[in-house]
């Protein structure tokens, strides 16, 4: 079984960069995203502890062959991901990130990226832990792939946060 994590939204809480960016871009799409997909701000991004557990214990319980992070993120953010990963003590057997001129929907690349890296890992069986409902619905319709929405795994922590 393999396990396939992203990044921004799910391992890690992007807002101060993005709202960094926008003061800086001030309108200017394109500005924007050079912005946010450059190193440049990426210090700001604040792990989502809740989520990080929940891997956490996923891997224990499932002790899954082969962990791999597929994030939209550039490869100009490269080293600072892999930096951001040491810090939350997850060790990918790969990262994948988006190549520069890669323009397509974020579904669209992971769904191919998902495939190769089943393919070459000769993984029958992923799970895959997103944040985009877009991502979470092309790759269920994959086939022994189990889809988990970040935002319900925090929901889900935090409601029973509150019962105790």
């Amino acid at each position: 079984m393999m396990l396939v994590l992203d990044m921004d939204g799910t391992l890690f809480d992007t807002s101060a960069r993005w709202y960094e960016c926008e003061k800086l871009a001030n309108g200017n799409k394109r500005m924007f995203w050079e912005c946010f997909q450059s190193p440049r701000f990426m210090d700001l991004d604040k792990p989502k502890w809740e989520v990080i557990e929940f891997v956490k214990r996923l891997i224990e319980e499932k002790k899954p062959e082969v962990i791999v992070v597929v994030s939209g993120r550039s490869e100009k953010q490269r080293e600072a991901t892999l930096k951001q990963l040491s810090e939350i003590w997850i060790e990918p057997n790969e990262v994948v990130l988006r190549g520069e001129k890669d323009f397509r929907k974020d579904h669209e690349f992971k769904r191919d990226a998902v495939r190769r890296l089943r393919e070459k890992y000769d993984q029958n069986k992923a799970i895959v832990i997103d944040d985009s409902d877009a991502v979470l619905e092309y790759l269920g319709k994959e086939g022994e792939i189990e889809v988990i929405d970040a935002k319900k795994v925090i929901k889900e922590r935090r409601k029973n946060m509150n019962t105790l």
